[in-house]
């Protein structure tokens, strides 16, 4: 017991230091190279941060888990919507970046929606993971292509060189990869000294477990009022895990043996990604409020699959 409480003290601790890195050094980057935060967030943090998810989710894949790894995605999709971008403006009032608000808005959905047919035709074969990575570099290219340089947010200049600022960020991205695994293991291993089922650990400790570097990335961002790089990173993550895990996933080991799922479930990550942006769309910021009521649903979601699994 003792040593389990010790890996998630451990894991939590990386994971703060992770997330204060990462966002010190993406902040400089954006500086150096002339870039946005939303697009580093959206890029470098996002994808960083979504690495627990695609080891996960390929992992799982390779050992003809079909059902966990997309269950992965779907269910770390659904906590950056609902958890991650709750909290974050819980904390501080996110204001949205608005130059790329209807590109993120398309290709977010569009993610969305393509996990409700996956979950409706219960497979992933190799070309739906070959047109998955394309539209993944399309993302990529109209990302680059569309931005503006536009700084959201207070700005604090970070003065540090490139490579120390580039080291930042990879160390805190492998904290956070760290912390997420050892907090992982702590909880499972105290939930099942206390006879909590495999499913209930899984739906929560573990789904929660591999956002929580987006989670702590996110909220290290808001604290530091980092508006455009807490909103990036949920919105790249959430297209990274899909078109970039997901499609890699398929080329490399096509999903056939998709049981288990709802059409709900993907019914759910639509709803919330409407949600999202509606939000974001309104008056162009997420409120506390509006943060507060991204939480409750998720903890209403939660509530669905317990009851759903005990059923």
């Amino acid at each position: 017991m003792i040593i389990n409480i010790l890996w998630i003290l451990l894991g939590f601790l990386l994971l703060v230091g992770g997330g204060e890195l990462i966002v010190r050094g993406s902040v400089a980057i954006a500086n150096k190279m002339g870039l946005s935060k939303a697009l580093i967030g959206a890029t470098f943090v996002g994808f960083g941060t979504s690495l627990p998810e695609f080891v996960a989710s390929f992992g799982a894949a390779a050992k003809g888990e079909d059902a966990i790894a997309l269950g992965n995605v779907v269910g770390s999709d659904i906590a950056n919507l609902l958890l991650i971008l709750g909290v974050s403006a819980f904390i501080f009032p996110l204001v949205v970046p608005r130059n790329r608000l209807g590109l993120d808005f398309f290709f977010v959905m569009l993610a969305s929606v393509t996990c409700f047919f996956i979950i409706y035709f219960g497979v992933l074969p190799i070309w739906l993971g070959l047109v998955l990575f394309a539209v993944f570099i399309v993302y990529m290219t109209q990302l680059f292509i569309s931005d503006k340089n536009e700084l959201e947010g207070d700005v604090v200049i970070q003065n540090l060189a490139m490579p120390i600022a580039l080291f930042l960020s990879l160390i805190g991205i492998a904290l956070l990869v760290f912390g997420a695994d050892f907090l992982i293991k702590g909880s499972t291993a105290i939930a099942s000294d206390f006879g909590v089922s495999e499913a209930i650990i899984g739906i929560t400790i573990v789904g929660v477990g591999t956002s929580a570097p987006e989670l702590f990335a996110s909220i290290m961002a808001s604290f530091k009022k980092e508006n455009a790089i807490a909103f990036g990173n949920i919105i790249g993550s959430n297209i990274f895990n899909v078109f970039a895990v997901l499609g890699i996933t398929g080329i490399v080991y096509p999903l056939k043996d998709l049981g288990g799922f709802t059409l709900w479930d993907g019914a759910i990550l639509i709803a919330a990604t409407l949600f999202m942006f509606l939000f974001a769309f309104t008056r162009k910021r997420i409120s506390r409020l509006e943060g507060f009521v991204l939480i409750c649903a998720y903890i209403g979601y939660l509530a669905y699959l317990i009851l759903r699994n005990s059923a």
